[in-house]
């Protein structure tokens, strides 16, 4: 045969596609007489694309079989035979295999050693697929022939030597997403494979996938822990890289929380990390956070103990916004982390972050008393209570906090920040109450005899005067801003007054009546010894009497008040109306079960059925929501 043009068939319906090189096919094929019935059906018309299609689904379908007589005619062109995604027969093979026969994988690399180094269109090669699919001895053999069947591209074959070469050079090759065979037996947890490939070549560094993953990480964030040991015990020097600039020590910490980590992660798979000299213990991520970090966020101590022994230089390691671990844990108040912190490593209560907050400037927010405690009651740490931030603000101007430092003998309560604010000028901003919150009340009750002055340097600022008419409200210019809300206090104002309206005269049409009959209990209501109905008149007395505060509170509100105390009566008044309406509605709930007390079954119905439907509804919007978005995203 003198020219033999191989065509590339597509194969829509059949998955299969055999693909042949024009150029090389008259030097190929010339002195190949058992080809003659395949490259005939390669180079068939249009007219015989059906016999064409069905002969690429027998091999397709041999290939998955293992059966070694289909291929045994037509050993020149095994190697184009692919699949749409650039499969070959042994790629087929390999992934359906459910034998142990090592037959066909055997006799076909024998007929075509080219095989063993095609990789399909997200560049896997056979390696790759029996590290996935946890063929041990299908990859010990393909290993094995590398040795014997060098990669032809390679330029250092003859350099380097064909055996160390070849071999190293499969173990390194990566797919389309950067992944080794060596990340594919660690995903998907192939103890057998992964001895197999390290034992291979122990000295071949395994860098990170296109997920910045080594098989070092993906061991320990999966929660391999055998595999890990397997890699820690093998590798010469083991890559522990992952995504955000983490490492396998990281991920340890934060995979603590599933039971499948509980015993084994933290006794054994965090102790063989930290055992491990190669092993960075104090690295931290794109946060700036180190695994110190994470274990003081998320409260694991005893792995906080662990990292704190073998590198308690961590302690001091701030993150990008100069957060020390102490400063995390003090922070979400756990008492428990800051403890073993303070005592191992003391000194690290003296740093303070980018803004200038010490360790007690984070206590004071978490709003945790034991915490709090820790740090006034160590004598050592007496000099934070006064330490300023970079505003000027001292742990005791921060009010949600101020009552558990406000003992504290240290503690200097006449205190301004930059901006000439004292504790009680803060207190004024801060409270949503009505009332006023006065210090003086709560340094007396704590046996404090300083008095604080409201204003006592703002009122000498020189931009005092401007502050203050921002602050002020001006009943002519602020009407067209303040309209909504005007209009929503009258709403309030009318709800407020409905609810006293009716629990006003619930109160003298009792449920049940009154005693009709001459004598001393003429006129009380016949129900009085019934405990649904004093709990009805105990409701519906609630409810009319805070109703009746809300009106006077809005009432009370005058136009020229200050910004804040109209939105402390306004609060106020809200919170008011909120707790009438459920006091009404329990007034109704008990009245109803007062009269009748004679059907406990059904009375105990019409107070669970409107609970009930009112929870059914609440939940109804979600559901719609839902069903709308799955409507639209299917039409």
């Amino acid at each position: 045969m003198e020219s033999a043009t191989v065509a590339n068939v597509s194969a829509v319906s059949s998955e299969i596609e055999i693909m042949t090189d024009a150029v090389a096919g008259s030097e190929s094929y010339n002195n190949n007489n058992n080809n003659n019935n395949i490259e005939e059906t390669v180079a068939s018309s249009s007219n015989n694309q059906e016999k064409n299609f069905d002969l690429l689904d027998s091999v397709y379908s041999a290939a998955a079989d293992g059966d070694i007589d289909k291929f045994q005619q037509h050993t020149g062109v095994l190697d184009q035979i692919l699949t749409p995604y650039g499969n070959t027969i042994l790629h087929i093979h390999i992934t359906a295999r459910i034998s142990q026969n090592m037959d066909f994988v055997r006799e076909i690399l024998e007929m075509c050693p080219e095989l063993l180094w095609k990789t399909n269109k997200k560049g896997e090669t056979l390696l790759h697929m029996a590290a996935r699919h946890g063929h041990a001895d299908v990859a010990k053999y393909l290993l094995q022939e590398c040795k014997n069947t060098p990669y032809q591209n390679h330029q250092h074959d003859q350099e380097l030597g064909i055996n160390s070469t070849s071999t190293r050079l499969m173990l390194q090759m990566i797919n389309e997403a950067k992944d080794t065979a060596l990340h594919e037996a660690v995903r998907y947890n192939h103890l057998d494979v992964v001895q197999l490939l390290t034992k291979e070549d122990p000295s071949l560094p395994y860098d990170v996938n296109k997920s910045d993953e080594t098989p070092l990480y993906l061991a320990v964030e999966r929660g391999y822990a055998e595999i890990l040991k397997e890699i820690l015990s093998t590798c010469v020097s083991p890559a522990d890289h992952g995504p955000c600039s983490r490492t396998a020590l990281h991920t340890a910490v934060i995979c603590n929380n599933t039971s499948d980590f509980e015993d084994v992660l933290v006794l054994g798979t965090t102790t063989l990390l930290l055992n491990d000299k190669r092993i960075l213990k104090s690295e931290q991520d794109q946060q700036g956070w180190t695994p110190l970090h994470l274990a003081a966020h998320l409260g694991y101590i005893v792995i906080l103990k662990m990292l704190l022994i073998k590198d308690g230089s961590a302690a001091y390691k701030a993150d990008n916004e100069g957060k020390t671990a102490l400063h995390v844990a003090a922070g979400l108040g756990r008492v428990g982390i800051m403890q073993e912190l303070i005592s191992r490593c003391p000194s690290c209560c003296e740093l303070v972050d980018k803004r200038g907050w010490n360790v007690l400037h984070f206590t004071s927010t978490s709003k945790n008393r034991m915490a709090v405690g820790l740090i006034l009651q160590n004598p050592l740490l007496g000099n934070l209570v006064n330490e300023k931030d970079e505003k000027g603000n001292t742990p005791f101007l921060h009010a949600a906090s101020m009552r558990f430092i406000i003992k504290h003998s240290k503690v200097d309560v006449q205190v301004f920040n930059n901006e000439n604010q004292n504790a009680e000028d803060m207190i004024d901003l801060l409270t949503i109450f009505p009332w006023n919150s006065r210090l003086d009340i709560i340094l007396w009750f704590f046996g404090t005899s300083s008095r604080i002055i409201k204003n006592g340097r703002l009122f000498m600022s020189k931009d005092d005067h401007k502050e203050g008419k921002e602050n002020r409200v001006d009943p002519v210019s602020s009407n067209n801003n303040s309209s909504n809300e005007d209009g929503v206090g009258k709403n309030h104002l009318v709800v407020a007054t409905l609810i006293a309206t009716v629990t006003f005269a619930a109160g003298f049409i009792v449920p049940g009546g009154f005693v009709a009959n001459e004598g001393p209990t003429q006129g009380a209501a016949i129900l009085t010894k019934n405990r649904a109905f004093q709990a009805f008149v105990i409701f519906n007395t609630l409810s009319m009497f805070l109703s009746s505060l809300a009106v006077f509170n809005h009432l009370s509100i005058r136009p020229a008040t200050h910004k804040t105390e109209i939105y402390r009566r306004m609060s106020f008044r809200d919170l008011l109306i909120r707790y009438a309406m459920l006091a009404m509605i329990g007034a109704f709930l008990a009245g109803t079960c007062a009269v009748l007390h004679n059907d406990q079954k059904l009375a105990i119905n019409a107070c669970v059925v409107p609970v009930a439907v009112y929870y059914s509804l609440k939940e109804l919007p979600n559901h719609l929501c839902i069903n709308q978005c799955s409507h639209m995203f299917w039409s």
